[in-house]
């Protein structure tokens, strides 16, 4: 045989077994009758490891060996479908919807495990993380908003690594803390350090059902995220990348220089008094022909800029076999500030946040029956900000004029006053130096599961759990003052210009600034699972600890461990699913209380009747109804206050005794703290009736809940102790004496519907009501009831202030009006006040509770999808109602520290009262602090509902055909825009900013990325 005859045997030979080896690659797709895509279903080759899932199109790649192998395609909800392999490199696959199974195997996350939904008897909603991922935001809190029954929120900033919303289930039961447990894979951990990329799941658990195995943890409120796993199939790369570009939402208007200067000497004119400027000196300030000495600076334009910019990326890769999956995530977030910055310094002074995250899920069945699981998770954030904060920058907006000073003197240096030295809103931004923020998250979780069915009885299971979580914080803070100089003019004489140095420039300073904490959780619990004939029966107990500790505490006390343990049990029952019966408890303490009242016991007991599973029900149309309730009790011991506040401090004093004739000083001894040995927990009582209800198989979903919610035992500092008992304020003790009441409703509608011709659409609505009221709090009762908030049912944090009838129009209404006792003369234009009492005159006692609380009663969200073959647009509006806000301070109550302070906005400037504008909204302009106008009034209250269109996404999906090409399993491009456009009644700054005239404001985004799945 010859060397190339022998050449053509090898290499036939080679290719034969390559092709014995894999056949061909299988470019497959997996749908329903609708032509939908199923995400995630699984493609195995019967009798071996060997599959894949669907990507977020449903298509997949499969290697395949033999023709005549079988193919198992499964999908939750979906009967499996078995066919052969064959020979074809491109297939379609569509199964069957299975109606009755899809209802039976849907699963929620519940306190310390999973429930199917069939049989869920609490309150419970979830959402799902495509809706999750239509938000471009650093921060998980801002992508649900609006978008889940029971979620209250409101985002009042949108700077870098602050911009964090308030969320709150259910409104607010107490005048304590009031923030919800969050638990990211079982574990208490900031849900807004998480990628959305990296969320399998987001639910609430809302009544006492769901949360009593929380035991102290559970009256506000739970929620639960778990990240995604790998699943059996080829590795899996996903690749998402997108850019946004960032603009302020809202901010107010300032009026400029001339028109300062005018309202100065029309609040002069107001009380008589002589005019501060000629109209020359008006006419240089509206021309700018002086304008070193006559200024007109609109400080907000040099000192934000219109737009920032904000990137996000993740790279995920996950797979496996029958032995082993895993998930792993790598992301990078970077989101600038909307600060100008001076190019001439060698720092930046912008605010600015990168964080970096990764994430590693590793299953891995031991045996057939023992499982391990194990979580790596990495967080580090690095922030940047001026040498200041961003209160002092926005408070120096306020507070200066756009006469006080130019933005920089002739000669280069920045401008300044005597009164308002280092209130330069450009040097606090740019010439104050800066600060860094660098925050490090070590998250790790190991976890076993272990099926006895096979050792001991069907059902009966064990578990555990280990957590270790490490956090360290370092503040460098780099600050330093920058000159500033007062020009004074040109001398005559010489010619030279005269300065005024206020402040010499100081050397950049450095203070660190340390933080550092680790928490470990231990658990362990045995379950129980079991089905006899019709009855299905479910039972837990748990056991659970968490050790933390302040490692860069300050004192012994601080450095001290916080520890807290406890049980959790559950058990079900459940006949022929119709039936349902359900009681939870949670046995657990804090070492923060008393011996003898470390310990509480938190009950819970819910059932539920499925009508629809009746033989007498027909399907045809409401093919699933549930009724449900649920009754029981669960703790807050996050009560504030100082630790171990059953302990009094006696502390060693100088000089605080005084004895003799000349009173001398002498030391002592004193109690800084009189400790109460009763203190503890809240305790909730809470009760839910819901009703849960489909139509139309399955296209239309309705979720019903009322509540109630009693509050009792609110940690609070007596407030009846009068000065006379000789108590300092400062020592007065605390004491469980609040009581709160709650009520109110929340629903879920959703709807969906794919057309035979290929179109999806979609709708889902939520809406949320809560209502609170004081029932306790211990404060002296007052002379009038309607001043006392107790009996009133008047909500924790209702304002209270004068009830503003108008603006007096003349001599002769002031004159027939009550008295008013705020300000020694009253003029036309002030504000006139009702006399709630009747005594003829206008003082403290006619204060009442006005308007609403800041964080609103009233919160929905609603929108849809529609998609048709690879195109989908999404949109969502969210709204909120019954909300008031309070516009005061700098700013918006002109001169209120004096004649020139304080920047004015337009909004006051157009619409104040003048002889000529008596319907005004706002009162006259005077020549100081005006202790009349400036009472906290319905005047300066206002309505902060609003209804925002918060998120559009349009979407495309790349035809197979030309992903064949590119040899990538699926392509999605998409653009989306968060907070796009408002509908209120203030206009002038957003309806969500704190009190006041708002601060960092909220950004409008305008995002566009693309996903690739390899």
């Amino acid at each position: 045989m010859s060397f190339k005859s022998g050449c053509i045997l090898l290499l036939t030979f080679i290719v034969s077994q390559q092709q014995a080896i894999a056949q061909h690659v299988l470019n497959g797709k997996v749908q329903n009758a609708g032509k939908e895509p199923l995400i995630g279903a699984t493609i195995i080759v019967k009798g071996t490891t060997s599959g894949t899932t669907t990507d977020i199109d449903g298509n997949f790649l499969l290697e395949i060996r033999n023709p005549q192998d079988t193919l198992q395609i499964r999908f939750q909800g979906y009967h499996t479908l078995e066919v052969l392999a064959g020979k074809e490199s491109k297939r379609v696959f569509e199964l069957e919807f299975d109606e009755e199974q899809s209802s039976l195997d849907e699963v929620v996350v519940v306190g310390f495990g999973t429930q199917k939904k069939l049989t869920v008897t609490g309150s419970v909603a979830s959402i799902s993380t495509r809706e999750i991922q239509q938000v471009s935001t650093p921060s998980l809190s801002n992508a649900i908003s609006g978008r889940m029954p029971g979620i209250v929120s409101r985002q009042s900033s949108g700077m870098p690594g602050s911009d964090a919303a308030q969320v709150f289930i259910r409104g607010v039961g107490t005048t304590g803390n009031r923030d919800p447990l969050i638990l990211v894979d079982g574990i208490e951990r900031n849900m807004n350090d998480i990628n959305a990329q990296e969320v399998e799941s987001f639910t609430i658990l809302k009544d006492a059902s769901a949360t009593a195995v929380f035991g102290v943890r559970g009256a506000n409120g739970v929620i639960m995220i778990t990240t995604k796993k790998g699943t059996v199939g080829r590795p899996r790369i996903t690749l998402r990348s997108e850019t946004a570009m960032l603009s302020n939402l809202r901010m107010a208007d300032y009026i400029d220089g001339h028109e300062y200067a005018s309202l100065i000497n029309e609040g002069l004119a107001n009380v008589g008094r002589p005019l501060q400027f000629t109209e020359d000196e008006l006419r240089k300030f509206a021309d700018g022909s002086e304008p070193y000495l006559y200024p007109s600076v609109n400080w907000q334009d040099v000192v934000l800029k219109k737009h920032t910019s904000q990137h996000i990326s993740n790279l995920s890769v996950s797979g496996g076999t029958d032995v082993i999956r895993y998930y792993t995530n790598v992301g990078y977030t970077h989101q600038d500030g909307v600060y100008k910055q001076d190019n001439l310094n060698d720092f930046n002074t912008n605010a600015n946040m990168k964080r970096y995250n990764f994430r590693s899920n590793v299953d891995i069945n031991l045996a057939k029956n023992l499982k391990i699981d194990l979580s790596l998770g990495g967080i580090i954030h690095h922030q940047n900000y001026p040498g200041n904060t961003s209160l002092d920058l926005f408070t120096a907006i306020k507070r200066t004029s756009p006469i006080d000073f130019p933005l920089m003197n002739p000669d280069g240096s920045l401008g300044g006053v005597p009164s308002y030295v280092g209130y330069h809103p450009y040097g606090i931004a740019t010439q104050s130096g800066y600060m860094t923020y660098f925050r490090n998250t070590l998250q790790g979780t190991f976890g076993t599961a272990w099926d006895l069915s096979e050792l001991i009885t069907p059902g009966l299971s064990v578990g555990g759990r280990f957590a270790y979580d490490y956090y360290s914080f370092n503040q460098a803070t780099r600050q330093k003052y920058f000159e500033v100089r007062r020009y004074q003019g040109v001398d005559e004489n010489t010619g030279e210009e005269k300065y005024q140095l206020l402040r010499e420039e100081q050397p950049m300073g450095y203070l660190p600034s340390n933080v550092a904490n680790r928490a470990i959780y231990t658990e362990a619990s045995v379950n129980y699972d079991r089905d006899f004939d019709g009855h299905h029966v479910t039972g837990m107990l748990l056991y659970n600890q968490r050790d933390y500790v302040n490692l860069m505490a300050s004192n012994s006390i601080g450095n001290l461990p916080a520890r807290r343990l406890g049980l959790a049990a559950r058990v079900s029952y459940s006949y022929q699913n119709k039936y349902l019966l359900e009681t939870n408890m949670g046995y657990n303490g804090s070492e923060n209380f008393p011996k003898g009242k470390r310990f509480g016991f938190f009950p819970s007991v819910s059932a539920g009747w499925v009508i629809s599973n009746e033989d007498f029900w027909n399907q045809d149309i409401v093919n699933s109804l549930k009724i449900r309730g649920s009754y029981g009790q669960v703790g807050n011991d996050q009560i504030g206050g100082d630790r171990f506040l059953f302990l009094t401090n006696v502390a060693r004093v100088n000089n605080a005794y005084r004895f003799g004739d000349q009173q001398l000083g002498f030391p002592g001894f004193s109690e800084s703290k009189i400790g109460n040995p009763d203190v503890t927990w809240e305790v909730s009582t809470k009760t839910n009736l819901g009703v849960d209800l489909e139509l139309l198989s399955g296209k239309i979903s309705l979720q019903l809940d009322g509540f109630t919610e009693k509050r009792e035992g609110i940690l609070m500092q007596r407030r009846t102790i009068p000065a006379i008992a000789g108590i300092p304020s400062s020592t007065i003790p605390y004491a469980n004496l609040g009581k709160v009441d709650n009520k109110g409703f929340d629903a879920l509608m959703e709807f969906k519907h794919t057309t035979s011709s290929g179109w999806y659409y979609s709708f889902r609505g939520n809406f949320t009501f809560a209502r609170n009221k004081i029932v306790e709090n211990d404060e002296p009762i007052p002379l009038y009831p309607y001043q006392n908030a107790r009996g009133q049912a008047i909500p924790v944090s209702q304002p209270a202030g004068l009830v503003a009838l108008g603006l007096f129009r003349d001599q002769e209404e002031i004159d027939n009006s009550p008295v008013q006792t705020f300000s020694s003369i009253v003029r036309p234009g002030d504000i006139k006040y009702k006399d709630i009492n009747g005594d003829g005159v206008i003082d403290t006692y006619d204060r009442i509770f006005i308007g609403y609380p800041r964080l609103p009663e009233i919160m929905f969200g609603f929108g849809g999808t529609i998609a048709y073959k690879a195109v989908d647009v999404s949109v969502y509006f969210t709204g909120a109602t019954r909300t008031s806000i309070y516009l005061y301070g700098a700013a918006m109550q002109p001169f209120i520290n004096g004649l020139g302070a304080d920047n004015i906005t337009r909004e006051y400037y157009d619409n104040r009262w003048t002889p000529d504008n008596m319907d005004a909204r706002y009162p006259a302009v005077r020549d100081a602090s005006s202790p009349n106008n400036f009472q906290e009034s319905t005047l300066w209250q206002r309505d902060a509902s609003y209804l925002r269109l918060r998120n559009v996404e349009v979407g495309y999906n790349f035809q197979p055909r030309v992903l064949e090409r590119l040899r990538i399993n699926g392509i999605r491009a998409f653009v989306n825009g968060v907070n796009l456009f408002t509908w209120d009644k203030l206009n002038f700054i957003d309806p969500e900013s704190d009190n006041g005239t708002g601060g960092y404001p909220i950004q409008r985004i305008l995002n566009a990325g693309v996903q690739f799945t390899f």
